[in-house]
């Protein structure tokens, strides 16, 4: 995957368009188009994307190039929501988890006690959100995680699930019965598209500000120079009456019109985004579930701790209250709450 922002996001949208794209060499991405969406955008279907004029033979592209807008067009498509699952050829322990548990997930102040393990079907989501963010200029953008449907931890890695093709296959049964609520997960889906969306405009909204700054200070110093004028012109001229007041509104007329100014500096440099699911894959994983109790003093409560034998790792939990994924934890006095450290009370 490149790191260049603009061509990542372009071979992030042409993955989910069941195109072919990989990058060469630095500031450079090779894509080959399926026909329908190489009509879309008025291109061949082998194409070279790059950011660098260097390149020969390279369709350049910027921030501002049309071809952006075309594939925000894609973006804005609606998108779509495939189901598959993923066999595992090795073997699915489901004894000897006590230790395994136990020093991966920590209550702080309880106990967590580790019951019997079954081999079960855990559904993940890979939620991909696609965002254009507005200020002086637009940005699309597109960020994916995944999220144990089960348990709402998010992001979690599935680890090398997706590897081998020849492991995937149509899913048979159904997924399994959520524990976690349908409004908790677009809550958490929500909050972590958000999070994601923000570090990767980060560097863009620093610019932002540091344009903003620069406008506001020029304009700042441009009006205080007439107002500066206008009072010298004062005291020079030893105004009085009718001539001093007429001079004295042009000052406070000057203020407003920079007031004007750099509300409309604020305007143009404040940045909006707009976000929204794209496309969404539930990919099936056999997953061993191991029954756990958590125990607070007189209080006890049942929970399954989920083994991915792809990421060969427990999963962490969550926190009930912000949703974090947590290893480390504390545990509520009353319903024995899974909880990080910023929400213990």
């Amino acid at each position: 995957m490149t790191t260049d922002p603009i061509l990542n996001t372009l071979e992030k949208i042409v993955h989910l368009h069941d195109g072919i794209a990989e990058s060469s060499q630095p500031n450079t991405l090779n894509v080959l188009l399926p026909e329908t969406v190489a009509k879309w955008l008025e291109l061949d279907e082998e194409v070279t994307f790059t950011t660098t004029a260097d390149v020969r033979d390279g369709y350049f592209v910027t921030y501002s190039s049309d071809i952006l807008k075309q594939f925000e067009a894609l973006l804005q498509e609606k998108g779509y929501v495939a189901t598959l699952g993923v066999k595992y050829e090795g073997y699915l322990k489901t004894t000897g988890f006590e230790k395994t548990v136990t020093n991966a997930l920590k209550p702080l102040n309880g106990l967590i006690r580790v019951q019997n393990a079954k081999e079960k079907i855990t559904p993940y989501w890979l939620c991909n959100m696609a965002y254009v963010g507005q200020a002086d200029e637009n940005r699309l953008g597109l960020v994916s995680f995944f999220l144990n449907a089960l348990t709402g931890v998010a992001p979690i890695e599935i680890g090398d699930a997706l590897l081998w093709e020849s492991d995937r296959m149509a899913v048979v049964e159904e997924s399994p019965e959520l524990s976690v609520s349908f409004e908790t997960l677009s809550g958490i889906i929500e909050n972590i598209s958000q999070s994601l969306i923000e570090d990767e405009l980060e560097n863009w909204q620093k610019s932002l500000r540091r344009k903003q700054q620069r406008d506001e200070d020029r304009l700042t110093d441009y009006y205080s120079i007439i107002i500066q004028e206008i009072k010298e012109k004062i005291e020079k001229k030893h105004l009085q009456d009718e001539d001093k007041q007429r001079e004295l509104d042009r000052i406070e007329a000057t203020k407003m019109e920079s007031k004007r100014k750099l509300a409309d500096i604020r305007e143009r440099y404040a940045l909006k985004v707009e976000a929204q699911m794209h496309s969404a894959l539930v990919v099936q994983l056999p997953t061993v579930h191991i029954a756990c109790e958590l125990i607070r003093k007189k209080q006890r409560r049942p929970i399954t701790v989920i083994w991915n034998p792809f990421s060969k790792q427990i999963e962490p939990l969550r926190c009930e209250e912000s949703n974090v994924p947590v290893s480390s934890f504390y545990l509520s006095n009353d319903e024995v709450k899974i909880l990080s450290a910023e929400c213990w009370h």
